[in-house]
């Protein structure tokens, strides 16, 4: 807005300077000269007289004009006007003067023609040429008092005074004239330039059409005041202009003033009626070539006086709902309408006109164009709040919006880790109970009790885990945590885990691994195991008694792509329901939930956990009588070295037992992480708060920690970040984050603070017996080797 505002300014010095230069020129004007208007004195020809040479003096059809200026009626062929002029008004030299519309005339003195054509260039005393706005002839000296006669060919009524004027006069006249005329083109030039810089501030077409309408009244203003002069253009091609613009002009005037207007929105029959008046000037404008000039004024004149005039009640009704442009276009665009109707009953000859008609509508061009861009400047205004108040409006929305999913995100996040907790801390429990009761001497009852119950115990850790990961994969939060694993290790355990359910239906459930599958490989094994367990669990659930699970592992040719199909023998995924079953909460048809049972998360999941591995997921095949789905995820090649140290072959003679110190607030999962450490054949002593663990780092070194996270006194992440600080014996000691919050943010949080791995609970036996071997072990290798001194690094393959 304020570069429209910069603009206005500039535009109003231009009009200002524009009406200092008229003031000074019509100053310059007032010059003293010979000047007689012959008008009053002359006769007009009221009859009909075809002859090129004047008509008899003694013709009865001679009256007397009586006016200060001759209003021409059109007759064929000519008009006819006559005077006498004095000799001693020719002593010096004098010049004719008639208004430009008059643009076809002749003068006779005593019956003999003085000129055949006008001159349309004064030579000023400096000998330079500068085009006439009126028509001048050079009258010759005479002895005695000669008549004067003029014909004029009028295709519409013209008025014009008839002057003798000596040299200094006609400058004088010439000069005002070409004032007045340049400074009223002037400001609806610049005017026009504004209007046409809100266009392209808005993109508003309103603006555009404004421009154009404004630019035919600059060239109507120019035609007024002898266009050929300045063009050089002939009488043929100014007569087609001036036709055309006669047409165009109220053409475009109504389709603007009916969009500035919104005249649409009063009525439809107002509505219809402005566009049966624009249908009727296209059909003028297409005719113009074959109607005379007279006739297309003539039309123009009495359409546009009806269409101008009914403009001003939808004007009123319009201002009364407060609608600001229809008070500017009523101040504004009232004079205009009244320029325009007093010229048009000028050239129909209803009223008798004056010599300055021709700049009613220049300057009333003017007045209104000052004042619409006003108007249109305040529509730009109105439109540019309205954004506004809808943006501030917008953002408050989105602002309650925000705070509102904030609150809710939040809300959630503080339900999962407290469900997560709440679920994740008794299945721990359980599992580390069932780790203990697996090498326990069990008879056959109790041996198919422990198998239902771990089998149990698992689907139900596995349907938590499933919940979560599918709440980090909506909210776009999964990461994948590469490491060496080994492809057929995960495969033993799914067959592990999976080996009940395929009794219990029966059905074949077959692993399988080409040759080309490396046998260790670095990527994500968690979430892999995730992916394959989700898929793998739909076969189980879909596919009847006496079918078939086959499970296919392959490397993709020249690529390091895993490559895993998963086939069963169920009823197959229907056409139409092929979309629905990557969908959260879908299963195909209704009837599927009740005979299967899930809650639909499946294969969206593993879905969501195969683009975070970096790969992909699809139906490979699907019909009645089964389906395959395609797994493809890329993986990083483990390229594996002998090393030989004889000062580590030294070392293990020493045999030491890693020291573990577990943090962990909960009693029973402190004491079955006690047992399972003994099992192992560790050392360990337990704490109960992230203080006591903080001042058992500082007393001691230890192999590895393994901290829970939510504790009383202090969390597992304060803890850490202490330790790191504080524990001079421990700055390097593996801490292991074992928690029941499984959040992704969770999770980055405490690799912030310095733990070396994550591990959600319930954390089984052989996850417990890795974690001892690749953290506590190679933490006794690494002490052992600082106690001896030994230099070097320990290579981890």
């Amino acid at each position: 807005m304020a570069d429209v505002d910069r603009r206005g300014t500039s535009l109003l010095v231009l009009i200002f300077s524009s009406l200092l230069l008229l003031s000074f020129c019509a100053t310059a004007a007032e010059q003293q000269g010979y000047a007689r208007n012959l008008t009053q004195t002359m006769e007009v020809f009221e009859g009909v007289w075809e002859q090129e040479t004047p008509p008899p003096e003694k013709h009865a059809a001679w009256s007397p004009i009586n006016h200060d200026v001759f209003t021409s009626e059109p007759r064929e062929p000519f008009v006819w006007i006559r005077g006498t002029v004095d000799s001693a008004e020719t002593v010096e030299q004098r010049w004719l003067l008639l208004s430009p519309l008059a643009s076809r005339a002749q003068v006779f003195i005593n019956g003999s023609p003085i000129s055949q054509n006008p001159k349309f260039f004064l030579e000023q005393p400096k000998q330079k040429a500068i085009p006439f706005h009126h028509l001048i002839f050079e009258l010759p000296r005479i002895s005695s008092v000669s008549d004067i006669h003029i014909r004029l060919e009028a295709d519409f009524p013209i008025n014009t005074p008839v002057k003798i004027l000596d040299q200094t006069s006609l400058f004088s006249e010439a000069v005002f004239h070409t004032a007045l005329s340049v400074s009223l083109a002037s400001v609806i030039f610049a005017l026009t330039v504004y209007n046409l810089f809100l266009f392209f501030s808005i993109r508003d077409p309103i603006y555009l059409l404004y421009v154009v309408v404004a630019v035919g009244v600059l060239v109507y203003s120019l035609s007024l005041t002898n266009l050929q002069a300045y063009l050089g253009i002939n009488e043929a091609q100014f007569n087609w202009l001036g036709k055309t613009l006669l047409i165009l002009m109220p053409l475009l005037t109504i389709q603007f003033v009916s969009r500035v207007l919104q005249l649409g929105t009063l009525a439809q029959w107002v509505n219809q009626m402005y566009r049966f008046l624009s249908l009727i000037y296209l059909f003028l404008l297409v005719a113009t070539p074959f109607l005379s000039l007279k006739t297309v004024a003539f039309l123009a004149a009495t359409i546009g006086m009806a269409a101008y005039l009914s403009f001003i009640p939808f004007a009123f009704i319009q201002a009364k709902k407060k609608y600001q442009p229809a008070l500017y276009f009523l101040i504004g665009w009232i004079p205009l309408i009244i320029a325009q109707n007093v010229t048009a009953l000028d050239s129909l000859g209803v009223i008798k006109g004056s010599q300055w008609v021709m700049y009613y509508i220049p300057g009333a061009m003017s007045w209104e164009m000052a004042l619409f861009s006003l108007a249109l400047a305040s529509r730009i205004k109105i439109l540019r709040d309205e954004r506004d108040t809808l943006q501030a409006q917008q953002i408050e929305v989105s602002e309650k919006a925000r705070k509102a999913l904030e609150r809710s995100n939040r809300i959630k996040d503080d339900f999962l880790n407290a469900v997560s907790h709440e679920l994740r801390t008794p299945l721990h429990t359980i599992q580390g109970q069932l780790d203990l009761l697996r090498e326990a001497p069990l008879n056959r009852e109790q041996n198919d009790a422990f198998r239902l119950i771990e089998h149990a115990n698992l689907r139900m850790t596995r349907q938590v885990g499933g919940i979560l990961d599918f709440v980090d994969a909506q909210d776009e939060n999964l990461l994948s945590s590469p490491q060496v694993f080994e492809p057929q290790s995960l495969f033993d355990l799914l067959e592990y885990e999976f080996r009940e359910a395929a009794r219990a239906k029966p059905l074949a459930l077959a692993f399988g691994m080409d040759d080309s599958v490396p046998g260790k490989v670095f990527m994500d094994g968690l979430m892999l195991e995730k992916v394959l367990y989700q898929l793998i669990d739909n076969a189980v659930k879909f596919t009847p008694a006496g079918g078939e699970v086959l499970v296919r592992a392959s490397r993709l040719a020249d690529d390091s792509v895993l490559r895993i199909l998963v086939s069963d023998t169920g009823p197959g995924i229907p056409d139409s329901q092929r979309e629905k079953v990557f969908q959260a909460f879908k299963q195909g048809e209704a009837g599927l939930t009740r005979r299967y049972g899930g809650v639909g998360l499946g294969l969206p999941l593993a879905s969501s956990l195969a683009t975070a591995l970096g790969g992909q997921m699809r139906v490979l095949e699907t019909s009645g009588k089964g389906t395959m789905l395609e797994v493809t995820v890329p993986y990083g090649d483990v390229h594996q070295f002998e090393f030989h140290d004889p000062d580590l072959l030294s070392l293990g003679a020493v045999n030491q037992v890693p020291r573990v110190l577990v943090v962990e607030d909960d009693a029973g999962n402190r004491m079955i992480l006690h047992k399972q450490l003994e099992h192992m054949g560790v050392i360990s002593e337990g704490v109960q708060n992230g203080l006591e663990a903080v001042q058992a780092a500082i007393n001691e070194p230890w192999d590895m920690i393994i901290m829970d996270c939510q504790m009383p006194v202090m969390d597992g992440i304060e803890a850490t970040r202490e330790i790191r600080l504080k524990a001079p014996a421990n700055l390097d000691t593996p801490i292991i984050a074992v928690t029941a919050n499984a959040s992704e943010s969770y999770r980055l949080q405490c690799l912030e603070a310095g733990m070396d791995d994550y591990c959600t609970k319930p954390l089984r036996m052989e996850k417990l017996k890795r974690l001892i071997a690749h953290y506590a072990e190679n933490h006794v290798v690494t002490r052992t080797r600082e106690q001896r001194g030994i230099k070097g690094t320990l290579i981890d393959t």
